[in-house]
């Protein structure tokens, strides 16, 4: 619900990217606390509904979500940054539940993930990028966006995020169709 929130903000210019970044700053020092104290509406939140895993950055996907959102609306032209975010909020959590409710068959990428779940977050994601750009760059958004999503990319032993790869891998796929296909 954040995501749709957010996506229809940017489109009725309720929200700019200058009050993303600020939304980012503030979230970033709530997390930065969290991890010393217990911040009593921050806390609600993080227990329940954040993942953590050893001394990981409290909020990180949300984080990441923002920081993903952010730079797609600075580098690339409206619609394929609002292609770049509907994809981001509607791949992921597709692909996550069909996979983990219907999924059978492991992805040969990564072994946490099933083949079923990327592919309903191709389709899904695909058509609801319709919304904002052409059929061939809505495909090869959400087709590069799931490939992204399926990689663990590791830079200096830090995993990425998806939450910012789906959008950026979307983005550019789209972009690069774009500039020099189309």
């Amino acid at each position: 619900m954040i995501g749709i929130s957010a996506l229809l903000m940017i489109v009725y210019s309720i929200i700019t990217p200058l009050i993303i970044f600020i939304l980012l700053v503030i979230f970033s020092l709530f997390s930065l606390l969290s991890l010393r104290y217990k911040i009593p509406v921050a806390n609600f939140f993080l227990s329940n509904f954040d993942v953590r895993n050893g001394n990981r950055l409290p909020g990180r996907g949300f984080l990441f979500s923002i920081l993903g959102v952010l730079l797609s609306l600075q580098l690339f032209d409206c619609d394929i940054a609002l292609a770049s975010i509907i994809i981001l909020t509607f791949a992921d959590p597709i692909s996550y539940l069909v996979g983990k409710y219907l999924g059978k068959t492991r992805h040969f990428l990564d072994n946490r993930k099933n083949i079923e779940g990327n592919l309903a977050g191709f389709i899904i994601s695909s058509a609801l990028a319709l919304f904002f750009v052409a059929p061939v760059l809505a495909i090869a958004g959400a087709l590069a966006a799931m490939l992204f999503e399926a990689l663990v990319i590791e830079i200096q032993k830090i995993e990425i995020d998806d939450n910012l790869m789906i959008p950026l891998a979307a983005g550019t796929a789209m972009f690069l169709i774009r500039t020099f296909l189309i």
